[in-house]
């Protein structure tokens, strides 16, 4: 009989990663509690790490031929910069105002989209910079950088293919970067989790062929307005602190 703390991380995982194929955002946000409440916060953050880079790899796979390369010039580099710099400033300030400044700002950015404002009102191409190391200085300072990349990604007129091709990247840069430190400062820690580590990636697996088929019937509109309002949810959690 298969164990609880063993179970239900494994069925989230499928859950999670069904629901936020669309997104470019969120795994990472749902399954890390999850794992807490059952496991060792340093197994649980080594395990989330590389079942969310597993898995964007796959989405990477399944969509690589819809990837934006001019976008992702775009965020890639300065993306890493605001990641090493946001981690450096970590413990040297407030994380707390710096959530609810991001949360309104998500809400900001989620309303504009949901109701019909990023049709009238797009964030000029020459200030993209910003986002892309604004997404990864946020990664790096609050662990939320999905969130305000997918936010400023809807600014573009691309397909829901190119969306979640080009945030999976995005995300796997930053995941390459940071899950080696990870696995250098806990390599005990994965010698003992090497089973669950397996079944919870491939249950993630199974949940993005579900999130894909149910992409291949959503409407561009409706996509977009499924993206807007999860930016939403996210940006209303960090606003009263309690992602």
């Amino acid at each position: 009989m298969i164990e609880i703390n063993i179970l239900i991380p494994v069925l989230m995982a499928f859950m999670a990663a069904a629901l936020t194929l669309m997104t470019g955002f969120g795994l990472g946000t749902i399954l890390t509690p999850v794992f807490l409440i059952f496991y060792d916060v340093k197994i649980a953050i080594l395990i989330v790490a590389v079942v969310h880079l597993a898995n964007n790899l796959l989405k990477l796979s399944l969509f690589s031929r819809h990837v934006s390369l001019d976008i992702l010039k775009r965020f890639g580099v300065l993306t890493l910069m605001g990641a090493f710099i946001g981690a450096f400033f970590q413990g040297k300030m407030d994380s707390s105002v710096v959530k609810i400044l991001l949360g309104l700002s998500l809400i900001f950015l989620g309303l504009k989209e949901a109701t019909g404002g990023g049709e009238k009102f797009k964030l000029p191409k020459r200030i993209d910079f910003i986002g892309g190391f604004l997404s990864g200085l946020l990664g790096g300072f609050v662990g939320n950088q999905g969130a305000i990349r997918s936010a400023y990604l809807l600014n573009y007129d691309i397909s829901k293919e190119t969306f979640v091709a080009t945030a999976a990247i995005i995300a796997s840069i930053v995941d390459i970067t940071r899950i080696p430190v990870y696995i250098f400062n806990n390599r005990e820690a994965l010698a003992t989790s090497e089973l669950l580590l397996l079944i919870t990636t491939l249950s993630a697996f199974a949940g993005t062929f579900a999130g894909k088929n149910l992409l291949n019937k959503l409407s561009l509109k409706a996509f977009k307005l499924y993206v807007a309002t999860m930016v939403i949810i996210i940006g209303v959690l960090l606003t009263i602190r309690i992602v």
